[in-house]
């Protein structure tokens, strides 16, 4: 008999985010494997089956091949027109946390474009991993172990079961096909009163059965689950279980059950059901949720300034009308960046646009949020971004801020390798300035890298991307989330132990090295390695370091937090007087008085000559998002996110 293969997780997207949380193994070969019947070691010496020439590293049984949907990615002949050929869209993307590679299961290492991202069906592989990848995007291949058609009714203390049938089930026996037989009960039941099956039908995995059964439920039957099982009967040995789903006696009394449903785990269908796709009722569904949406923006219109945000009226409401997107100046893990000019106006902006679905599929509703309430901080520094306004429509979340027409550090690191310590020194300073702002405002900032440092058009910095910040933690207060981009992230954060402002100084620690050296302190050539360098190594320093360079680097790199420089209570004092800013008049750094070593090179007011070209060349069309999850998303999550800044004109 072959094993019946594990399910996948059920989740709303359509691809694993995390290969090592579904298989249990980081070795794990394709999250195909999850998806399709499969199982055990790829055979020796099986070259081509089906078109499939088995270079995408996919493990399968033999006699499992005919069941293949999908092109070989090592094959270039034409196959059959059957197969599934939906090819991915890649885009190169920087990963600000931890993301694991769908295809090989292993961590996307690196600071920077650790990988490419499909933007339609969000898989996340490594660069050498994408023409390994099937293509088969946005294809519904979740059925690994068939799915059953059926109506459930209750009426008073009547149960009534209609088993209709069942379409591609799992291949249980040496022949490829299966012996099926539905069994159905009512869950938890161990005295066997209520378990009820049907006919058995032989060698077909597609088997129908349209038989009737009726439950008359006790007082005590209404807080079980009607458990639905398909088995595999098996003359000579135990049959074998094939997947289940189950329904609370609560949700068929509130509506009768109708139509196809997802077989699941033996685990996971004593808890739940997934309902299959049915295209013709999906755009009926639509079509009333888009009636129903019409009425609320109808109503919504109607009403008065209270229902606003408290500082902004009707005039003033923020719309993606009002802006024509002119290109791509970066991207995300949740969205992209687009520089964007007001309709009727001069104004130019940077936009960050976020999908709300991405941000909801990933519980990750606080992101957003959080970054919203830190740009809206009021008497901010100017040394972070300037928020202009906030605004949503149905699908995603939108930032209006100051475009800063110098670019990021990143960028200018890669253009001049490393920097001397004056100049180093004017760009820590700054940041520095703006650290000991948010820390002031119990605000861990968390995310201190290269990529989110930006230079506006006078050459001071602004920090930017709050998305994984911590409010309300004070220089007493810690919080334990393993959180920030790997080389950067503090020992503490690695060890998944407590953490406070002292984490932010590490991260500023390796700032100040890697601008000097034009390399990290403890980079390595894989992510494991880089994790056990930051917990065990110590920083070897170049030999045009100062002495005060080497020993503010090594006091904020300080394995221990609390030996760490700027892990007291007295945090500005300690550091603006150690002697790597002897030369330092603070009062005049906080004034931007400071003469700034770079000023960006700007022809016109739209110029992105600061940014890079993979992304500015981009379309700045918006990924499509799926409909129907979008209709059954709450709202709620995202209320009172819009948001005009009162004071950006002021500052600006």
């Amino acid at each position: 008999m072959a094993a019946a293969p594990a399910a996948a997780a059920p989740a709303a997207a359509a691809v694993p985010k995390n290969l090592a949380e579904i298989a249990g193994d980081t070795n794990f070969t394709n999250y195909m494997k999850n998806r399709l019947r499969g199982g055990g070691m790829k055979r020796k010496g099986l070259e081509i089956i089906n078109g499939h020439k088995f270079k995408c590293r996919f493990n399968i049984h033999q006699k499992c091949s005919k069941y293949i949907v999908f092109k070989c990615p090592g094959n270039d002949s034409d196959i059959d027109a059957d197969c599934a050929k939906v090819k991915h869209k890649w885009e190169s993307t920087t990963y600000t946390t931890p993301t694991f590679c769908d295809d090989c299961g292993l961590l996307l290492h690196g600071v920077a474009h650790q990988g490419v991202k499909c933007d339609n069906c969000n898989l996340n592989v490594h660069h050498n991993c994408k023409e390994k990848v099937p293509p088969i995007c946005g294809a519904d291949i979740s059925e690994i172990r068939g799915k059953l058609l059926l109506y459930v009714e209750l009426k008073g203390s009547s149960l009534k079961v209609d088993i209709k049938e069942a379409a591609n089930l799992i291949p249980m026996d040496t022949n490829g096909l299966s012996d099926p037989y539905i069994a159905i009960a009512l869950h938890p039941d161990r005295s066997g009163r209520t378990k009820k099956k049907t006919k058995t039908i032989q060698k077909n995995l597609n088997p129908v059965y349209n038989e009737t059964f009726t439950f008359d439920l006790q007082p005590q039957d209404r807080d079980k689950r009607l458990l639905i099982e398909v088995w595999d009967w098996d003359r000579t040995s135990r049959n074998d279980f094939m997947g289940s789903f189950s329904f609370s006696l609560e949700e068929i009394q509130k509506e009768p059950i109708d139509g196809w449903y997802k077989f699941l785990t033996q685990a996971e269908g004593e808890h739940y059901n997934i309902p299959c796709s049915d295209p013709i009722n999906d755009i009926a569904r639509l079509r009333d949720e888009v009636r129903r949406e019409d009425k609320k923006k109808s109503k919504k219109r109607r009403m008065d300034n209270k229902s606003l945000p408290h500082n902004m009226s009707k005039r003033d409401m923020i719309r993606a009308g009002d802006f024509n997107f002119i290109k791509v100046l970066g991207k995300g893990s949740y969205g992209k960046i687009l520089l964007a000019e007001r309709r009727g106006t001069d104004e130019i902006y940077a936009v960050k646009v976020l999908r709300k679905d991405v941000i909801i599929q990933t519980d990750d509703m606080e992101l957003p949020m959080t970054e919203k309430s830190v740009l809206a901080l009021s008497g901010k520094s100017p040394f972070l971004v300037c928020l202009h306004s906030c605004f949503q429509t149905m699908d995603r979340l939108f930032f209006v801020m100051e475009f800063c027409k110098g670019g990021d550090l990143m960028f200018h690191m890669r253009q001049y390798g490393r920097f001397k310590e004056s100049v180093a020194l004017f760009y820590v300073v700054e940041v520095a300035l703006a650290l000991f702002f948010l820390h002031e405002h119990d605000v861990l900032y968390r995310d201190l890298k290269l990529d989110n440092i930006l230079l506006d058009i006078e050459g001071h910095i602004k920090l930017a991307d709050f998305g994984l910040s911590k409010d309300c933690i004070s220089d007493t207060e810690t919080t334990r989330t393993f959180c920030g981009t790997t080389s950067y992230m503090a020992p503490e954060i690695l060890s998944y132990e407590s953490y406070g402002h002292s984490a932010d100084w590490w991260s500023y620690g390796v700032l100040i090295y890697e601008l000097m050296a034009g390399q990290l302190p403890f980079d390595a050539e894989n992510e494991e390695a880089t994790f056990r360098n930051i917990k065990e190594k110590k920083a070897i320093f170049p030999k045009h370091f100062s002495q005060e360079a080497m020993d503010i680097i090594t006091s904020f790199l300080a394995k221990k937090p609390n030996n760490r420089l700027g892990a007291g209570r007295y945090a500005r004092a300690e550091i603006t007087t150690h002697p790597f800013y002897k030369n330092i008049d603070w009062d005049k750094a906080a004034n931007k008085e400071m003469e700034p070593p770079l000023i960006p090179q700007i022809k016109h007011r739209k110029d992105l000559c600061n940014f890079e070209a993979e992304f500015t060349k981009e379309k700045t069309d918006l990924t499509p998002t799926d409909k129907l999850f979008m209709m059954n998303l709450d709202q709620n999550d995202f209320i009172g996110f819009s948001y005009m800044n009162p004071e950006f004109i002021t500052i600006v």
